[in-house]
């Protein structure tokens, strides 16, 4: 992700990192591999619905 992005590992790391405090992404590890998919309130934010109750 960060070459694809142009970016740090360390950049890639505190945004997922943040992404995932916030509940807009899981993330799980495969081998080698991470994967990051986004939860159900990270999909209705990207999908622009902002009457989405965020709890704490």
């Amino acid at each position: 992700m960060a070459a694809r992005l142009g970016v740090s590992l360390a950049a890639v790391s505190q945004h997922t990192k943040a992404l995932r405090n916030a509940r807009l992404i899981t993330t799980s590890r495969r081998g080698g591999s991470v994967l990051h998919v986004a939860t159900a309130l990270g999909r209705e934010l990207l999908a622009g619905n902002r009457s989405v109750a965020v709890c704490p």
